[in-house]
């Protein structure tokens, strides 16, 4: 009797493990929060859901991609409400469904797109955004025109274009006909 009690304890255990539902947050506000108090990017919907042409696919809003939703806080909010329509402005959003992705700071987006998104383009997004990190900038270490042996971004140098030393110009030459004329 323990055995076959332990049995379907094990069996349920796993039923709930793979029909996970993904907990959306319609709060943009508490959700922004929880993304900086918890170190990990925002994922934010922008829809109709009422509207078929203006939603998205509920298989992307659940179980088929909890794996990757998982990485992520998640906010999914109703644009065709008073609310909704208040961050849809924050956003510049004016077709939906739209869809961002902030980073784990909660301060820099750093993924954005409106109109229906494809199963493989959501897929791809998410897997790519899901540290939730900015891309670093590439400081370069050869002048403008200077013969260049490819970048190095290791060490900077006192002539290189972005360099961190704010003090730092790189002039060009112009050869505009006009600036030619006017730098002579």
């Amino acid at each position: 009797m323990v055995h076959v009690l332990s049995v379907a304890a094990l069996v349920l255990s796993t039923i709930a493990a793979t029909d996970k539902q993904v907990e959306w947050q319609a709060d943009y506000g508490k959700a922004l929060a929880a993304t900086r108090a918890d170190d990990r990017p925002l994922l934010v919907v922008l829809d109709v859901p009422n509207d078929p042409k203006s939603a998205v696919g509920r298989e992307q809003l659940e179980t088929e991609q909890a794996k990757l939703l998982d990485a992520y806080q998640l906010c999914h909010v109703d644009a065709s409400t008073k609310y909704g329509k208040k961050v849809a402005q924050a956003f510049k959003a004016e077709k939906f469904p739209f869809t961002a992705i902030i980073d784990k700071t909660g301060s820099v987006v750093l993924c954005k797109k409106s109109g229906k998104i494809t199963e493989v383009e959501w897929g791809e997004t998410l897997a790519t955004h899901k540290k939730g990190e900015r891309k670093t900038p590439i400081y370069h270490t050869k002048a403008y025109r200077e013969e260049s042996e490819g970048l190095d971004n290791s060490k900077t140098s006192s002539t290189g274009l972005f360099s961190k030393d704010s003090a730092t110009k790189v002039v060009s030459p112009s050869y505009c006909p006009s600036c030619q004329r006017k730098a002579q």
